[in-house]
Parts: C-alpha cells; structure tokens; sequence
C-alpha cells in the first residue's frame, strides 16, 4: 500500500503547473466525516470505525502549510465482550496543495500523529503519519476535501502483547476523511487589477483596465522599445535604437541619421553629413566640405582655416615641405624653403661680405649676418657637406698668409657650428695666395683675392 502512495505521489507532482495557489498568511479550517481500518494488532473491531474531526492550517509559503487535524472514532475491542470505546487521533503535519488547476488541488502531507484510546487500554502512542489527498473549490473560498491517511505506530500502546497468536511490535491504521473547508484571509491567488493574470504570477499588477498585457501580466511593448504598444506609432523600431514618446526612431539633428547611427548628432542644420551622421572632410585636412576652399589637399598637409595649404613665410614653399619656415620675405630660396646658397650644378660659392678684422681671424659684424643665412641654408639642408677655404692676397709672406687663410676658415666653421650646423659636415682648409681669382697689383685685385669660399663636397 506505502509504495502505491508513493506512485500516485511522484504522478500528480510530475503534471502539476503553477495555475494557482493559497498566498502565504491564509488560514484554513476543515470540518469532517471519518472511515477507520485498524490494523488487526490494535484488536480493535475489523468494521469500519466511523467519526468524524476538524483542522486548522496555516500557509506559512504559498501552497505549504502546517495543519493540526483532530478526530474522534468509536469502535469496540474484538473480545467476545466487545467493549466499547473511542479513539481519539491529534495530528500533526505539513501540506502541500498541488495546484493543478484552476479549482483542483492534490494534497500531499507527512507529519505525526498522537493516538488516545479510551475505553481499551487507557493509554496513548506516537507514530508517523502520511496524507494524500484531493480538495475541489466550489466557490472562490469554499471547498469539499477528501483525504487518506496512513498512520504507523512503531511502539503501540499494546506493545508485547499476543493477538491473533501474534506478537504485537507494530500498528499501521488507515483513515478516509471528506468534509469541507473554508480559506481565510488572502486565500487563492487573485488577479488583483482585473487584467486575466492571477496576481501570484502578475509582475505588474497595477496595470490600467483595458490595455493588453503579456503573460506576466505586464502591458506588451513588442518591440521592446519603452513604448507600449497601445502608444507606439511605430510598432517594429529595430531593438534597442533609441524612441520618441511615439516609439519612432529618433534623428535629433535632422541631418537624415538616426540618433543610434550619429556620431555626430548635433550637426548643424543643412551641412552635409556621412553615413554617421557626421560633417564631411572629403580631403580629410581637418576643414568640412562646406567651408573648404581647396577641397584635394593631399593627405597630412597643413591647411589654414579655409583648407588651403599654408605657406607662412610666403616664400613659395608650403609648409610641410618647408625646412626653413621664417624666412624673411624676399629671401631667393631653394625647394626646401632654405636661402639659395647654391645654384643648380654650382660647386663653389665666394661668401661675399664675409670679412675679418686686419691681419686677424676675427669675423666682422657684417660677416656674422652673411654666415647667419649660411647656418640657416645649411641647417635646412642636412644633406650638404662643404669644404670652407680661406684666402688671402699676396702681402706678408706666404707662411703667414697660409697660417691666416686657415685660421679663418676655422673661425667661419666655428661660428657655423655655433648657430647649429654638425661640425662633421665642415671641412676648413687655408690656401693663403696660393689661389688667386684677380691680379695683386691693384687694391681692387687684392681685395678680392681676400675672400672666403664654400665648396659642396657631398
């Protein structure tokens, strides 16, 4: 008979789904008839035993409750003389109420229970008690409930004795209930805001009367965008782009590009924009289209603020070309943007205005602003190597005149050096008289014949 039970147990489990429950707080209260079978040990009567009882449960979580159940039946011992007498079964038990469907509840129970036989052997036992069961609502509160009960005495009060040529160690009794009960306080789950979801499965139970609702109970925005659909104007808006209060994808800056898709979104009215909503730089130089004079500047150069390539020095060389970007206006340059030192397939150069103190290496101010422009040539083109030579004319001996060409050499290459010209790109070397380019005998000849002069070596 225990493993039937088990089966019917483990069977109404397997089907049973969620369709509605006692909310935790309800009290119910049973009335009811009893049918008792002892077991041939208690030598109580083998008729049914009839009587009748009552319970009181609480719901402690949904459909689980605790219940105190007491019933009284009459019977008689099976002696020839056949006593009358009572017993009287206090239980106690957890219930679980299935909630099969809309009105009808499995019931499965496990507790304990306290017999007091009166009339038999004037005493009591404890045992284990188990309920199955079946409770049918009639109205939204009242019900007709039926159950069995197994109760299993290990140490009955008739312990040791012989009945029936047995030794009594054991009872198992077996009790048919049907009456009514009746639920107080929350009771069955309800559908509280009358939207067709019981309020023990409704996560919005504040929903207004009329709108539609999920099986949640919670009113249906189908596409997911924050606008129900009773408002939404645009009812298949792609999840997760941003909505009006209508539910219509939204382009704040009217430039044609969803706000989800702008990267850019408060461009200006009427600017052309790409396919992210953002200003076009087609030459990408940093000036949008719209303003951008030169619209095919090259890749990487510096434009001003109309994307035009700058030129600062006005020289004729754009800047990014440009090694030498402050030249004074008017300065002859060549195509790196540095003063012309040397004109195409030019080897020498005589640095006019480069001249030295008498009988000294000692450069003259107005030297300095000639070699100033020097060092900047140079600086700006890093690639050239020259060789400075100094000469004299023919006055004085030539020891002396060797002597003084180089050590003006090496002063033009120190002052080079020091206006940031590499040492290693200068070689100074001094002819004396050895070198003439005019005649000693006039003043004009010898003056030219002082000179200095820049030889590209590279």
């Amino acid at each position: 008979m225990n493993s039937r039970v088990c089966v019917l147990a483990a069977c109404l489990m397997a089907v049973a789904t969620p369709v509605l429950g006692q909310e935790a707080g309800t009290l119910e209260l049973g009335g009811h008839a009893q049918a008792t079978w002892f077991d041939e040990l208690t030598n109580l009567s083998d008729a049914t035993a009839w009587g009748a009882g009552g319970f009181a449960g609480v719901f402690f979580a949904r459909n689980l409750a605790f219940e105190a159940a007491l019933g009284r039946s009459w019977t008689e011992d099976a002696t020839p003389a056949g006593v009358d007498g009572t017993w009287t079964p206090v239980r106690g038990r957890l219930v679980y109420s299935i909630p099969l469907a809309d009105r009808i509840y499995p019931l499965l129970g496990v507790g304990g229970v306290f017999n007091d036989y009166d009339g038999f052997y004037g005493g009591s036992d404890f045992g284990l008690s188990g309920l199955i069961g079946l409770k049918g609502y009639f109205t939204d509160r009242w019900a007709v409930r039926t159950d069995l009960t197994v109760d299993h005495v290990p140490s009955p009060v008739n312990e040791g004795l012989t009945v029936n040529a047995q030794q009594v160690d054991k009872h198992t009794n077996w009790t048919l209930t049907m009456g009514l009960s009746v639920d107080i306080g929350d009771g069955r789950a309800r559908d509280t805001d009358g939207d067709g979801v019981l309020d023990r499965v409704d996560t919005c139970t504040g929903t207004p009367l009329g709108v539609r609702v999920d099986a949640s109970g919670c009113r249906l925005d189908g596409d997911s965008d924050g606008v129900y659909d009773e408002d939404d104007s645009c009812l298949n808006t792609p999840r997760g782009v941003r909505v009006d209060a209508e539910g219509c994808r939204v382009d704040s800056d009217g430039d044609g590009v969803f706000d989800e898709q702008d990267r850019c979104a408060s461009t200006p009215s009427g600017v052309r924009v790409d396919a992210t909503g953002c200003r076009v730089d087609t030459d990408g130089d940093g000036v949008f289209d719209e303003q951008d004079r030169c619209a095919s500047t090259p890749s990487g150069v510096r434009v001003d603020a109309t994307g035009c390539r700058v030129d600062t020095d006005g020289d004729g060389v754009f800047d990014e070309q440009d090694r030498c970007a402050s030249t004074p206006r008017g300065t002859e340059v060549d195509a790196s943007g540095c003063p012309a030192l040397f004109e195409a397939e030019q080897m020498n150069l005589v640095l006019e205005g480069v001249n030295f103190e008498t009988g000294s290496a000692i450069l003259t101010p107005g030297a300095r602003q000639v070699l100033d422009r020097v060092a900047t040539s140079l600086v700006g083109n890093p690639g050239i190597r020259v060789e400075v030579s100094g000469h004299t004319d023919n006055t004085g001996s030539r020891n002396f005149n060797v002597a003084l060409s180089q050590s003006r050499a090496e002063s033009v290459v120190e002052y080079l050096v020091g206006q940031g010209v590499a040492e290693n790109r200068m070689e100074a070397r001094g002819f004396g008289p050895d070198r003439q380019i005019a005649t000693n005998d006039t003043a004009d000849g010898r003056a030219m014949n002082r000179r200095v002069e820049l030889r590209r070596i590279d």
